[in-house]
């Protein structure tokens, strides 16, 4: 036996099918979309290079960092540091520090400064 289907329940049939469909394929798109979206609390500032040492000199905006290579006269920046300046940790004398900054005409500017360990007693 044969069941024959009216045209009108073949057409109901089809729209509901591809409205199911669009519906899956949008919030499979929305929530691919929400996860591609960075943390803008967790966004890295962007910088062009980066200098590792110890903190010798400290104010409210400049960082001096020193740092010694072996077989290297020991090297100094200065940083400035702005209100666009994130800073990881507490910064003190003494701790090591790693600066991601932009050269500008100006001077060095500090976009992040991560602090990486305590001083040693």
């Amino acid at each position: 036996m044969r069941l024959v289907y009216d045209s009108s329940v073949r057409l109901k049939v089809a729209i509901v099918l591809v409205l199911v469909l669009t519906v899956s394929a949008g919030s499979i798109v929305a929530q691919e979309r929400d996860a591609a979206k960075p943390d803008s609390s967790k966004v890295e500032p962007k910088y062009d290079d980066t200098f590792a040492g110890s903190v010798i000199e400290l104010s409210s905006n400049k960082v001096t960092v020193s740092r010694s290579i072996l077989g290297k006269p020991p090297e100094k920046r200065v940083f400035m540091i702005t209100a666009d300046t994130r800073i990881e940790g507490k910064l003190k004398l003494k701790l090591k520090v790693t600066v991601g900054y932009v050269a500008s005409d100006d001077g060095d500017i500090a976009r992040l400064i991560v602090v990486r360990q305590k001083p040693a007693k």
